[in-house]
């Protein structure tokens, strides 16, 4: 019987292990404790407090450590596959060693052990949620953890139901059942209320807009679909190789090359149109959102705007382009009225041509037959009259010489500031929601897109989180927009990736839709991005500045404009078929064996 101390000896390596990862976890929370703006630390915290938590449950089994270790490696090469990394293409095998720990989990017991799944998947998509989207802490810690930690578990939900489902029907239909199971759940991640696509696999290539034309038929699910098969196909050409098998890399290379040839080929083809190009000009005002954006005054936001507009505008200028919210408080009722509004109109009315996009933050005074699609809210005056109101995060056009003006409401809203998540179903939070200033109602939206129209180009106007929706996107261009132009605030995230992700995403839909965007963030990166996805004349981050270019209006339609995501709407017709099945296959073995 080996000696207790000899016990605690060998644990001395772990424990210590532990310390300095939770000593790690320490500084890095010490140093945003006392940082204004925490940039990457919240990436050390992160990834020092969940080791420390995998080492304290680290596993004494031989079999279960090797799960532990494959499932680390997938989690890192799913966070190193994402941009800005110059690592795309480890994505294309970075399920691998996952599918390794699902089938030894099975095979272990020869039984479906959803628990185990859940568990180690759990601990992969811990470990890319946080290398990819680690930065989603500078906007709020609570925000951070929950998009990180809860996104996490409902992957793992999603991998442990795919692990039911496939142990329960015959294994020819593993690999659909694992690419349409997963598709579909990328897809709701774009439509219900906690809506966080971010990290749908197809995005991983908008680091290299060469390897993505074929967008423009697939639309990014297409991404999905061949990275989700390329590392089923690489997974089983492993299994072969082990058991003697010819390895059929025939099959493997044609899925890997095939779209890569297409899409290099529309690269090199691919014309924009002929049509007279558009000078725009985009200001980048870079007021740091958390402790200048809505403490400066707006007359000195003005200032600067007025400054920096001026200083590449002149007669041939057909569009000046500000970020989102740039003007506070905008009352729609009296729009002229506001006294900054007023300002860039009389700016605007000195040269003949010149439009004017910009973002603002609005509100509205309603009467009682004005609530319908409203997201309104209810104000007792002390004198017992009720006023209704409703908000708004939208863009606006002015034109010269033209009291008129064309609105936008921002319709995709981010979970938590903009929209509160199933409301009609978590009512009761209502006063603990307005006990801490935030409201149930969130911002008012538009039911269908609308464009800005009157000049030159027909714009569509896409506000910040708007620009990662591909088929949200293209119902501006079935619209008849003819340019994308994206508002945006990416400052609050610190100068971190998370603004070059927003860059980068937001360019595969100028490959999808084939429309030039003109991009002004209120600190980096503003940009021209091209019908290729191309970036050009990029700004930095934490520059105050204006830039100006040219953009030629396209008429063309996409297969994928055309289309949408018609390959989610598969995967949900295969997902429920193969549930359905896995329900009819069970009740026949009941009936079978009674």
């Amino acid at each position: 019987m080996p000696e207790p101390s000899s016990s605690f000896s060998s644990r001395i390596p772990k424990l210590a292990f532990i310390f300095l990862l939770l000593a790690a976890c320490a500084f890095a929370s010490w140093r945003m404790w006392h940082l204004p703006l925490w940039g990457w630390w919240p990436l050390l915290m992160l990834l020092s407090l969940w080791g420390a938590i995998v080492m304290i449950f680290f596993p004494k089994d031989p079999t279960e450590r090797k799960w532990l270790g494959s499932a680390t490696l997938s989690g890192i090469l799913l966070g190193l596959g994402f941009p800005p990394s110059p690592l795309t293409f480890v994505v294309i095998f970075a399920w691998i060693p996952w599918f390794a720990v699902e089938t030894g989990i099975y095979q272990s017991k020869d039984k479906i052990r959803p628990g185990k799944v859940f568990l180690y998947s759990y601990h992969t998509f811990v470990l890319w949620n946080i290398l990819a989207t680690f930065w989603v802490t500078n906007t709020a810690l609570i925000a951070g953890f929950m998009a990180i930690f809860v996104n996490a578990a409902f992957m793992a939900t999603v991998m442990m139901l795919i692990h039911i489902v496939q142990r329960k029907l015959q294994t020819k239909y593993a690999a659909l059942v694992f690419i349409s199971l997963w598709i579909s759940f990328e897809y709701l991640h774009h439509v219900w209320d906690l809506s966080w696509p971010w990290l749908a696999l197809g995005n991983s290539l908008a680091q290299y807009p060469w390897a993505a034309q074929w967008y423009e038929i697939t639309g990014m699910f297409g991404g999905s679909l061949w990275i989700l098969a390329l590392n089923w196909l690489g997974y089983t050409v492993i299994l072969r190789w082990l058991r003697a098998k010819p390895l059929r890399i025939w099959q493997y290379a044609s899925v890997l090359l095939i779209p890569l040839a297409v899409s290099l080929g529309i690269w090199f083809t691919i014309k924009e149109s002929d049509s007279p190009g558009v000078k725009v000009t985009i200001v980048q005002p870079n007021f740091e959102p958390h402790y200048e954006k809505f403490v400066i005054s707006q007359a000195e936001q003005s200032r600067r705007f007025f400054q920096l507009s001026m200083a590449h505008i002149d007669t041939s200028t057909r569009y000046l382009v500000f970020p989102e919210t740039s003007f506070e408080g905008v009352r729609l009722n009296t729009f002229r009225e506001n006294p900054e509004i007023h300002l860039f109109q009389s700016l605007i009315d000195s040269f003949p041509k010149l439009r004017l996009v910009t973002g603002i933050s609005s509100y509205r005074i309603l009467q009682r037959d004005q609530l319908r699609d409203t997201e309104y809210r209810v104000h007792e005056t002390d004198q017992g009259d009720t006023i209704y109101w409703d908000v708004q995060n939208a863009a606006v056009q002015m034109t010269s010489r033209d009291s008129n003006y064309q609105v936008y409401f921002k319709s995709k809203l981010v979970p938590g500031p903009e929209i509160f998540p199933f409301r009609k179903v978590l009512f009761f939070l209502k006063p603990i929601v307005e006990k801490l200033q935030g409201t149930v109602e969130g911002n008012t939206r538009q039911k269908e897109r609308s464009v800005f129209k009157g000049g030159p180009l027909t714009i569509a106007p896409i506000i910040c989180y708007e620009s990662i929706y591909g088929a949200y996107v293209g119902e501006y261009v079935k619209k008849g927009a003819t340019a994308l132009f994206i508002v945006t605030n990416d400052g609050w995230w610190d100068n971190t990736p998370g603004h070059i992700q927003h860059l980068k995403i937001g360019a595969l839909r100028a490959i999808e839709h084939r429309r030039p965007i003109a991009r002004s963030a209120n600190t980096g990166i503003s940009a021209f991005i091209d019908i290729k996805g191309r970036i050009h004349s990029p700004t930095r981050y934490g520059e105050t500045i204006s830039i100006e270019g040219i953009l030629k209006p396209e008429t063309r339609i996409t297969l994928y404009t055309l289309w949408g995501d018609v390959i989610p709407n598969i995967t949900i017709l295969l997902s429920g078929f193969f549930i359905l099945a896995m329900f009819y296959s069970r009740a026949g073995q009941k009936r079978i064996l009674n």
